[in-house]
């Protein structure tokens, strides 16, 4: 809980530097909460957990599709976006969703261009995460 809370407030402070983030759409975080209402039966601390959860299958991931898409391996690049993709659409992420599965298509089809904004993408969502459960669903 301390680095949630560490972590939302980092973002709180980079997002306040205009120049950190580019202006597009990568920040939006997207949470269907009727999905994730009901996978957690409505329980608060299970919807913190389960998007805690996610962050965390994000974070393992990002290292990895990162050297994947320094190597040029679309084999494990499109795993562990096909990973990030599953983890999101679970808990009503769609906006990481789509991230994740445009970076999965273009794994699939060998096509790495711009994928390097799709991951600061991803990253910029991760912290949105931090963000959303800071705002909605603290204790």
């Amino acid at each position: 809980m301390v680095r949630l809370i560490v972590e939302s407030q980092l973002y709180l402070y980079l997002l306040s530097k205009s120049d950190f983030f580019s202006a597009d759409r990568s920040l939006e975080i997207h949470v269907e909460l009727d999905r994730l209402h009901e996978v957690s039966l409505g329980q608060v601390e299970l919807q913190r957990e389960l998007l805690q959860t996610l962050i965390e299958v994000i974070q393992v991931n990002l290292d990895t599709i990162q050297y994947a898409l320094e190597t040029r391996d679309c084999v494990t690049l499109a795993r562990c976006a096909h990973q990030i993709k599953g983890a999101s659409a679970n808990v009503g992420v769609p906006s990481v969703q789509a991230i994740a599965a445009e970076l999965e298509c273009r794994a699939i089809a060998q096509n790495l261009s711009d994928t390097a904004d799709l991951l600061a993408a991803l990253k910029n969502q991760e912290l949105g995460l931090y963000v959303f459960i800071a705002n909605h669903l603290s204790e």
